[in-house]
């Protein structure tokens, strides 16, 4: 409504500005204007200053309009802590880090311009990222730097269609893996659902191109019963 509003304030500001820019220039609109403002020069001052309101309501209305910028909560950028003692390692014994959140936001939350297109899942108590959200059932974080070596030695092969239980990963315009999720069901007409977690909002389905990582996805596939590493506890053995 806000967005609406200032629209048409800002339509209403620029046709007063044009009518009055317009008289201060056409020969026609020298009878508009008193003896005190007859040279071309005043009359173009005095139409600057009734375009001030119309820039000033253009600017506000391009600021509502502008996408909402993203934080680094929403996207995944909150601190993490490591956890002692705790490793996680690939199918082919590489140990892989685990750290887990600072905190969680409450359930129930949709990053803002993505009402509608997201459905909440659950699982913003789960202190674990997008990585670890696939790779630890929850439970851990996982650095990206991780994924194409997990992807690598646990038997991934990349798929162009994709089936439930495929991961999909997004990348960056450099390759570097930025998000991960989880195919949850496909459809007709290339249609897909992903399950993914963001950062520390919730657990959302949504299609691949409904997020705010990254334009570029890949789908793969592994034959191993799903996607979990094994975590060991170091300092105890297996």
């Amino acid at each position: 409504m806000l967005v609406w509003g200032s629209l048409i304030a800002l339509i209403v500001a620029l046709s007063v500005a044009a009518i009055v820019l317009a008289a201060a220039l056409l020969p026609t609109g020298r009878c508009w204007w008193p003896a005190a403002c007859s040279t071309p020069w005043c009359r173009c001052a005095v139409a600057l200053v009734a375009m001030t309101p119309g820039a000033a309501i253009a600017l506000h209305f391009f600021q509502l309009a502008a996408p909402v910028a993203v934080s680094g909560l929403e996207i995944g950028l909150a601190q993490t802590v490591a956890v002692p003692g705790l490793v996680a390692f690939t199918d082919r014994g590489t140990p892989i880090s685990v750290q887990r959140l600072t905190e969680a936001v409450a359930p129930g939350q949709v990053p803002a311009g993505y009402e509608g297109r997201l459905i909440i899942a659950g699982g913003a108590d789960a202190l674990s990222n997008c990585h670890g959200w696939v790779f630890t059932d929850g439970e851990f974080c996982i650095d990206s730097a991780s994924i194409d070596d997990i992807v690598r030695e646990n038997g991934y092969l990349q798929v162009a269609e994709p089936k439930p239980a495929d991961l999909i990963i997004y990348r960056d315009a450099d390759g570097v893996p930025v998000h991960t999720g989880i195919v949850k069901a496909t459809g007709r007409n290339g249609f897909v659902l992903i399950e993914s977690k963001w950062g520390q909002l919730d657990v959302y389905w949504h299609t691949p191109a409904d997020q705010r990582y990254a334009d570029h996805w890949e789908f793969w596939r592994s034959p191993r019963p799903g996607h979990r590493l094994d975590v060991l506890d170091v300092q105890r053995g297996p």
